[in-house]
């Protein structure tokens, strides 16, 4: 019986963070303080403890889609040394690391997760559990078997939903105690955001995901439909994020014109970047950044309008 006795580089805490990315965490930290606002705005609750063991295991979990997603882009050839420039972002290739090991850190993260899961569970009940579970299955089929949900035309489309909407629900419905899908609704900046996080990605990577045998939304309709798609997306970003604070934060109000100010001329630059395997961390900073801005200022929007309703209540009596 033959023996595998090549040797490999060891996996060393650099290698451990280069394939968790810890640059791509925002987009499970602001749908995880997304929750984390809702849950005291709307139904008055708040838990540290609970927050952070929920804020861990989003982050394990993102980790894991990282790095299984790094390990089988690797095997099934889409991650080369041709296609590939950047040695941070391409951890395996420039990396001659044992991918048993890979795909068990992967899983690992994976497993993490469950620990403060485990506790969550006792304490808040077994809703946020099944939430999280959804949330595993598809962090495990994402990469993983012949038909993978990132090989497909549906990678943004559910990863939109799962990490920017299951998130600030799983977090939401733990911190409160209550169950209610009114905040998927609430939730739809984050769904777009993380959407428009995907597609930034599967457009600068069309030249590398043809070969490799990948149906993304970009491969099917090209570079410039894919472009135009994008724009419109970041209109319907804007505008969302805009009624959801007229409508329902309205004591955010105040915050909405530097939130845009700073958005639109973020804006106008980002889209001018060709979205190309070259451009293509500029164009994921670009993203995180606006991002930030409009999640960001969403989120401080929803805790203004909270605090100030509370200072009105405190004040006036008036209903909260």
């Amino acid at each position: 019986m033959a023996h595998d006795t090549k040797k490999y580089q060891n996996l060393r805490l650099k290698h451990i963070i280069g394939l968790a990315a810890p640059q791509t965490w925002t987009a499970s930290v602001l749908p995880a303080f997304m929750g984390g606002a809702l849950s005291f705005v709307l139904y008055g609750q708040w838990d540290t403890v609970m927050f952070l063991c929920l804020l861990l295991i989003a982050i394990l979990m993102q980790s894991s889609v990282n790095t299984l997603n790094d390990y089988f882009d690797f095997i099934k050839k889409t991650d080369t040394l041709e296609n590939s420039d950047d040695p941070g972002d391409a951890i395996l290739v420039y990396n001659d690391l044992n991918l048993k090991t890979v795909r068990l850190l992967g899983f690992g993260f994976l497993a993490g997760a469950a620990l403060p899961g485990i506790w969550v569970t006792i304490h808040a009940g077994f809703i946020p559990l099944a939430i999280g579970a959804v949330g595993a299955a598809v962090v495990i089929f994402y990469s993983f078997g012949k038909l993978p949900i990132s090989y497909l035309p549906l990678g943004e489309i559910v990863s939109g939903l799962v990490m920017g909407g299951l998130i600030p629900l799983a977090v939401c419905t733990a911190l409160s105690g209550k169950f209610d899908t009114i905040i998927l609704i609430y939730a739809l900046p984050s769904i777009l955001g993380i959407a428009l996080l995907m597609h930034t990605n599967n457009i600068s990577d069309i030249e590398r995901d043809i070969p490799s045998g990948k149906k993304t939304i970009s491969v099917l309709v090209g570079r410039s439909r894919s472009k135009a798609i994008y724009g419109t997306i970041i209109i319907l970003w804007m505008i969302c994020i805009v009624c959801l604070v007229l409508i329902r934060f309205t004591s955010g109000t105040a915050l909405l014109f530097p939130i845009l100010v700073f958005a639109v001329l973020l804006t106008v630059k980002h889209l001018r970047l060709p979205f190309t395997q070259q451009s293509r961390m500029q164009a994921m900073a670009g993203i995180v950044r606006l991002k930030i801005i409009l999640e960001g200022g969403y989120i401080a929007a929803i805790l203004l309008h909270g605090t100030i309703t509370a200072v009105r209540a405190a004040a006036f009596g008036s209903p909260h």
